[in-house]
């Protein structure tokens, strides 16, 4: 049974592990696959097919917390988190960013989460967020994967 916590299990799965681990930490679940792209390059996998990977998993992970605003019930959210659509709908960074810009920065852990809810409940069109939260999280793994790289060829 693959345990949350032991990223050599996760290794074992190799991509699909790869892909899983970057879907939980894109979507509320909080997760790290930076650490698996580590391990994985140290096992031999190659970059460009890793970074792409963890890429399509986080996006598609993002996307199920964009959706849990954009489909959200009010009266469940109003009952259970006090949260009136007014406040919502004032809500100050949209005013200041644009809902693509907000979308680029969506890969930063917890604040990431809360953007793609408040964008989806916002109504934030679904094509473009996809298109900017993709940009983001694609700058972010490849970023990542080449830092993880270069420790790895220093660790050999």
């Amino acid at each position: 049974m693959l345990h949350l916590g032991n990223m050599e299990n996760w290794a074992t799965y190799g991509y699909w592990g790869l892909f899983l681990s970057a879907f939980l930490a894109g979507s509320i679940i909080p997760f790290s696959a930076e650490v698996l792209i580590g391990i994985l390059l140290y096992k031999g996998f190659p970059l460009i097919p890793l970074v792409l990977v963890a890429t399509l998993g986080n996006w598609l992970g993002g996307y199920t917390a964009f959706f849990m605003g954009y489909f959200a019930r009010w009266d469940l959210i109003e009952q259970y988190f006090k949260i009136a659509p007014e406040k919502i709908e004032s809500f100050k960074w949209k005013d200041k960013f644009s809902a693509e810009v907000l979308a680029l920065f969506c890969w930063i852990p917890i604040l990431g989460s809360l953007i793609l809810i408040s964008l989806g409940l916002m109504k934030s069109s679904i094509f473009n967020t996809g298109i900017f939260m993709f940009i983001g999280r694609l700058a972010r793994y490849t970023v990542w994967a080449l830092l993880s790289l270069e420790i790895v060829e220093n660790l050999q």
